[in-house]
């Protein structure tokens, strides 16, 4: 009778159980096939270590339970998960790379809104509609004593200068959907409609389909977190089209993660970025155009190193080149981050390691064309002519 078997240790490490959900949604998710592998490692680590509802498992973790797995890879693909907002990893420069704490929570999140989105029932559908027309009776309560100051004001800009009128278009009078939108946006602004919020709420209504309810209570949202510019209340807008939200709560899930924890990437990507500038300034390198700012989010997001570091590899490279440029840099961060360095004095350490071995090579060199040079002077003191016969 055989008395062991390696089929035992097989059931005895069990199986890892990766939701097919992730395979349904991988294209409107932008996962590829190794970005799901490494969420089942990351899922196995769970398995192996802690129930579901703790906050995560620590990234050494993840690298014991696959084999194949470097760290340099891991941290790769942690960073691009990180920064489509699968994960979360916590970030405290203190802690090394393999002590950091990660969390699948915000792809539980999203998840749950793209399923609530292709299954309605799944929502809390009575409270939804009772709040949201609520919310829809509140906004247009406010609209009618703005409607007729407005029309008041048209009379009398008529009245003053009949040539105006023509200035006014006539979409807004024929258009009841972009009047009643317009009407709520000046009186939550304290001003007429201006040239680009007007062009924003026709590409709002005509281009992305949306209906007026839902406009009134996306710029509900946005104006109590004083998001006014009609530039960023696009921006949200189109995240809500791409990812198909259309109900309160998938509304409010989404201002909840995402804007009010500055996570809307498409919405900070495109802003004025101070640390972009500041790494231009030192170094002295033009970061306006688009190529090298995504050169600098590479480091900065992808390769996961600080502005802090990123700082320093712009010092070393004016420090040790006199044209350089992102290349150098990118060819210093890309050592150090095979080295696993990614602390200021860690960087600190390797560049006086480079200097010290670079003077001992110099030093060696020139103690060895001194020889030389004794050697050759030797040989010719004691050189003696033949004698000639």
């Amino acid at each position: 009778m055989i008395q062991s078997s390696a089929i035992e240790e097989v059931l005895r490490w069990g199986y890892v159980n990766i939701p097919g959900v992730l395979f349904a949604y991988a294209k409107e998710l932008e996962l590829d096939v190794e970005d799901i592998g490494i969420l089942a490692s990351i899922i196995c680590a769970y398995q192996n270590s802690k129930p579901l509802v703790a906050k995560g498992v620590e990234v050494g973790q993840v690298l014991e339970v696959c084999s194949s797995l470097t760290r340099q890879k891991l941290s790769r693909k942690l960073s691009r998960l990180h920064h489509l907002g699968i994960i979360d990893l916590e970030d405290h420069n203190k802690k090394s790379f393999t002590a950091k704490v990660l969390s699948i929570q915000p792809l539980l999140i999203k998840l749950e809104t793209l399923i609530v989105r292709d299954h309605p029932r799944l929502s809390s559908k009575e409270n939804s509609d009772r709040a949201k027309t609520q919310q829809i009776e509140k906004l247009e309560g406010m609209l009618g004593e703005y409607r007729y100051k407005m029309e008041q004001l048209e009379l009398k800009l008529e009245e003053k200068n009949p040539s105006s009128a023509a200035l006014i278009p006539v979409v807004i009078k024929n258009d009841e959907n972009y009047r009643k939108v317009a009407d709520f946006v000046a009186r939550k602004t304290g001003n007429l409609l201006s040239v680009k919020m007007s062009n924003e709420l026709r590409k709002w209504l005509d281009e992305m389909a949306f209906s007026p309810e839902f406009l009134l209570v996306l710029l509900e949202l946005c104006f109590e977190r004083q998001i006014v510019n009609p530039h960023d209340i696009s921006k949200i807008a189109r995240d809500l089209k791409e990812y198909s939200i259309n109900s309160l709560d998938g509304l409010e899930m989404y201002f909840k993660h995402y804007v009010d924890t500055g996570k809307n990437i498409s919405l900070k990507a495109r802003r004025f970025d101070p640390d972009i500038m500041e790494f231009g300034n030192f170094t002295g390198i033009d970061m306006n155009a688009e190529a090298r700012r995504r050169i600098y989010y590479k480091w900065r997001y992808d390769w996961s190193f600080s502005h802090a570091m990123i700082m320093k590899a712009g010092e070393v490279m004016c420090q040790r080149t006199k044209n350089g440029g992102l290349e150098y840099i990118d060819s210093v961060l890309n050592n150090w981050m095979s080295k696993e360095i990614r602390q200021v004095n860690e960087a600190d350490k390797e560049v006086r390691e480079f200097k010290e071995n670079k003077r001992a090579n110099q030093k060696h060199s020139a103690d060895s064309q001194n020889r030389k040079s004794v050697n050759r002077k030797e040989e010719y003191e004691i050189f003696v002519p033949p004698l000639k016969k």
